[in-house]
């Protein structure tokens, strides 16, 4: 059989972050229920392409999915599996904002399947995080990984975005170092990009800096490079 992955969205955020051009939806309160019953329509509508199949990945995207909550995350893959098998060694992963993560929350996605977690970071600076317009600060980012790691979720990814302007005083290279001492599986790197309507795109409209020179894209990529496979993480 053909190696086979499905991906599913889950639109909902706190909050639009300054960056983000993701096709989601802002909401105060997660509408779960009706989340769920469109998307065992959806699963319904092609279960002809479902059914019988084996699958290796299941990957679960935002948005954010860890606003559906465990409870919910378990309902969502109990619909997949009216559909399809989970393959026995098959990587389950969500995303999350670290301000979402708890042990209880970490004891649900395990009981319901989740085994590898991709958490948005983005950075360790709190005024760069405010900046972003992330819902949470870097200390909830150390104790989600705690969480995860205490509660059997040892597969962690964090992400982390570079180029920033200048004025935001950024250390990319202090950010690094924090990622990497909290011992996660693997790290995702994205160099800053202005969107079309995007809280950026309005602020460079304005005249203001949103983003680091193509001098500082090289600069702290090839950084991130020295540091990372130094690390003896592997650049793919």
């Amino acid at each position: 059989m053909p190696t086979r992955h499905l991906y599913i969205h889950v639109p909902f955020c706190a909050r639009r972050c300054s960056y983000c051009d993701c096709s989601i939806a802002v909401r105060s309160t997660t509408p779960v229920d009706e989340y769920l019953s469109a998307l065992k329509a959806e699963l319904d509508s092609v279960a002809i392409e479902l059914d019988g199949a084996e699958l290796d990945t299941v990957y679960l995207g935002g948005g954010t999915p860890s606003r559906l909550g465990g409870p919910g995350i378990r309902e969502v893959l109990g619909a997949v599996r009216q559909h399809a098998s989970i393959a026995p060694n098959a990587e389950i992963t969500i995303e999350a904002n670290p301000d979402d993560i708890n042990d209880v929350g970490v004891a649900q996605l395990a009981a319901a399947g989740v085994n590898r977690v991709s958490l948005g970071a983005q950075s360790f600076d709190n005024s760069v995080l405010k900046w972003m317009h992330r819902t949470h600060d870097s200390a909830q980012t150390e104790l989600a990984v705690r969480a995860l790691k205490r509660g059997g979720i040892d597969n962690i990814s964090l992400d982390l975005i570079f180029a920033l302007p200048a004025q935001l005083q950024r250390s990319w290279e202090y950010d690094l170092a924090k990622a990497l001492d909290l011992g996660p599986a693997h790290v995702s790197l994205y160099g800053l990009t202005v969107e079309p309507q995007t809280p950026l795109a309005h602020w460079a409209d304005r005249g203001a800096a949103v983003q680091g020179t193509e001098e500082v894209y090289v600069r702290e990529f090839l950084t991130a490079h020295q540091m990372m496979t130094a690390a003896d993480f592997e650049h793919y």
